[in-house]
């Protein structure tokens, strides 16, 4: 089913305008849910790809291996030389850590390898940032990218893509940018639906407010297809919403998602009036040094399922040429 799609989305389904051009593109986070499609892509299209990845014995079909970490970019980061594009999609992916691990892990690690890039005069760099530098604490409605950032992001995880999205357009004048927010990430190999899926198995996936509120998602595959389109297309410094240009409510999405699954759909109901404050509550005991791990909930995660987000993705179709050719039936199709 994967090849087919990938198949499919390499016809003329997305214009990518400069794809007959190979070149030589270096990927961190290649061995992530995304990444590795991102790779698949790549690898597809004809282009020459080096992935950065941790420790040794790991392959990437079709790319070269560089073995590396984000947190040490100067050990490898000779092996930029003759790159005409980076995409950086590595980094941690999580809804509570420290604010020490986010900035060592997302903030630290974009400034260094943008530094690598420049110095080895890569052409493009084009960040996987992600909706979450605009979660404030309030529903977000027809939002465009000319809409500004909040001076306070609901989460860490939030605030460090801002800042790394922001160092990445302070060096516009030395290297082109390109930033890609994507909201809301399924499909296969998805270890975030494989929880939502064993959640609901042992009952344990209430709706929130009924599950009543709008919602962005999109397909792993049309992520890595803007990005790849990326690679070519887009205004130097413009950053571009990604989704499925398919807003619905959450209960709509899950019921579709666990069906697919045969999971079942939960069955009750929590309001977030009295979920706002038990997370908050949750936050401020689990950020001290008594309770190790993570809160049982976030505010983040309350305000994911209970305030509504719908975005614009006009620019991101006139100016990468994307299109989302994954639908969302044929993602649940393709997860049977």
């Amino acid at each position: 089913m994967e090849a087919r799609l990938l198949d499919n989305l390499d016809n003329d389904d997305l214009d990518n305008g400069g794809q007959e051009e190979i070149m030589k593109v270096f990927v961190t986070g290649a061995t992530g849910f995304l990444g590795r499609r991102i790779v698949a892509r790549l690898v597809n299209a004809g282009h020459e790809v080096l992935a950065l990845v941790r420790g040794s014995g790991r392959t990437v079909e079709g790319a070269t291996v560089v073995i590396g970490d984000l947190t040490e970019v100067g050990r490898w980061a000779g092996c930029l030389a003759g790159v005409e594009v980076v995409i950086h999609a590595g980094g941690l992916v999580a809804e509570w850590a420290s604010w020490s691990e986010y900035d060592a892990s997302i903030v630290t690690p974009t400034r260094d390898l943008l530094a690598a890039a420049e110095t080895h005069q890569v052409r493009r760099f084009v960040l996987i940032s992600s909706e979450s530098v605009m979660q404030d604490g309030k529903p977000l409605l027809d939002v465009t990218e000319a809409d500004s950032e909040p001076s306070h992001q609901s989460s860490r995880y939030g605030r460090a893509k801002l800042q790394a999205e922001q160092i990445v357009r302070a060096r516009q004048n030395s290297i082109e940018s390109i930033v890609l927010r994507p909201t809301f990430i399924w499909g296969p190999g998805s270890t975030t639906v494989a929880d939502l899926v064993c959640r609901a198995m042992a009952g344990r996936l209430p709706l929130i407010d009924h599950g009543t509120a709008v919602f962005e998602h999109v397909h792993v595959d049309n992520v890595a297809a803007a990005v790849v389109a990326a690679l070519t297309e887009g205004t130097p410094g413009a950053t571009y919403f990604i989704t499925n240009g398919e807003p619905m409510p959450h209960r709509e999405f899950l019921s579709g998602l666990l069906e697919a699954m045969n999971a079942p759909m939960p069955r009750r109901s929590l309001p977030s009036r009295i979920l706002f404050p038990f997370a908050r509550i949750c936050e401020a005991l689990w950020s001290g040094p008594l309770l190790p791990g993570r809160p049982p909930i976030t505010v983040f995660e309350v305000e994911f399922l209970a305030l509504s987000r719908r975005f614009d993705i006009s620019k991101a179709r006139h100016e990468l040429g994307y299109r989302p050719i994954v639908t969302f039936a044929d993602g649940l199709t393709e997860l049977r």
